[in-house]
């Protein structure tokens, strides 16, 4: 078993809401990321302050709740736990189960002396029902696999005592919590089960997809082209090479099913000089590498396409909004938003020569505003040049600069 690990950026993200009733606390996140220890973290705070027995915490997952069929079963079990008017703090882990929960949720939440915790693997968590159950009253915290720096921690070691070695595990294997576990063959079952979970509850149960064969295809390619412009027809070109024939309507379908699953994430263009998203033209990144490297199929990624997806899950953890940049000569790998200031970056694997420093430094050339630039890259050493910072990756993983945490 895995040493727990204190997830404190979330935490503090979450304190100033533990005691807001009206407001419900959504968590969600990819299978296995973390999520219901992070619950159990916050509900063992709140029950040093106000005692256990007014702590209340269900795991979905558990056969202990197979008798909560619905709405009415949620809201009862919980009330024949509630014996005073003192306030009490509700956990929901997986609360997606429960059908019809939306309605229990919010049934809960009106009572006025809740204050709700709830944890769902699919993005539908929030759309439908609950969003308009909720409009105004509840705020969302997307959790993410361990980042490097908390990878290092649970191991033992500080993030300054990095070496190659840790990080080429991390970008193989990736954050999983639990997977830190296991070694070999077991990790790689250990990932595989997990995809399996989520392709099977969180993408075919819940979108109703019918050809998972289909999916899995559509998957694989996606995979081996991360960071790549990804279009319907790029896909229907890669399908005919398999003798296999998929309408656009599908393609799409099982694109947006694999997002709202959380193993996918799709990233929108942003037109530097427009200020605004633009509609095609999507790329895609994976939650999870160490879920990539037991799905890939020939060469797959290479380490550079590796780094730009860790680079990608740090900045989304840190609470940017991300974007891949469209100027007028070409692209930038992302803007990251947050608090309406882009900060633009390149990444690269080695900036090995000066015909890929003046490509990496140069695509910033068409942005006439004064934000911050930087191009990251696995070298030892920096060259910034020109007002553009360059930095290492694992200082932009372990201590990145102020604007950047």
């Amino acid at each position: 078993m895995a040493p727990m690990l204190r997830r404190e950026r979330y935490l503090d993200a979450l304190r100033p809401y533990y005691d807001q009733y009206d407001i419900v606390k959504v968590l969600t996140g990819i299978r296995r990321c973390g999520k219901s220890v992070l619950l159990s973290q916050i509900a063992e705070e709140i029950a040093e302050k106000t005692g256990a027995d007014h702590v209340i915490l269900l795991n979905f997952e558990l056969t202990d709740y197979a008798d909560i069929h619905g709405p009415a079963d949620l809201d009862r079990h919980i009330r024949e736990r509630i014996v005073d008017d003192r306030p009490y703090y509700v956990f929901l882990d997986e609360v997606q189960e429960v059908p019809g929960f939306e309605k229990g949720i919010n049934s809960l939440r009106a009572r006025g002396n809740i204050s709700l915790f709830i944890t769902g693997s699919n993005a539908h968590l929030l759309s439908g029902e609950l969003a308009t159950y909720l409009s105004g009253r509840y705020v969302e915290h997307r959790v993410w696999p361990l980042s490097y720096t908390e990878a290092l921690h649970l191991e033992g070691a500080s993030p300054a005592g990095g070496d190659t070695a840790s990080l080429m595990d991390y970008l193989t294997w990736g954050g999983l919590p639990q997977r830190f576990a296991f070694e070999g063959s077991q990790l790689r079952a250990y990932l595989r089960d997990v995809f399996n979970s989520v392709i099977l509850r969180d993408v075919v149960q819940r979108s109703g997809v019918r050809d998972i064969a289909a999916l899995e295809t559509i998957l694989d390619f996606t995979m081996e082209n991360l960071g790549r412009v990804i279009s319907p027809g790029s896909i229907t070109d890669y399908l005919k090479s398999q003798r296999r024939s998929i309408s656009t309507e599908t393609i799409y379908a099982y694109l947006r099913a694999m997002t709202d699953s959380l193993l996918l994430n799709r990233v929108r263009r942003w037109d530097v000089r427009g200020k605004r998203i633009l509609a095609t033209l999507d790329k895609y990144y994976s939650t999870d590498l160490g879920i990539l490297t037991t799905r890939q199929v020939g060469a797959g990624p290479g380490i550079g396409d590796r780094i730009e997806n860790t680079v990608y899950t740090e900045l989304r953890s840190r609470g940017f909004d991300v974007y891949t940049g469209k100027t007028s000569h070409g692209e930038i790998d992302f803007v990251a938003i947050r608090d309406s200031v882009p900060h633009y970056i390149q990444v690269a694997y080695l900036i090995a020569d000066e015909n890929v420093a003046a490509r990496e430094f140069g695509a910033f050339s068409p942005v006439g505003d004064n934000y911050p630039k930087y191009v990251i890259s696995a070298d030892p050493l920096t060259q910034s040049r020109d007002g553009i910072v360059h930095l290492g990756l694992v200082p932009f993983l372990v201590d990145p600069p102020g604007e950047l945490t």
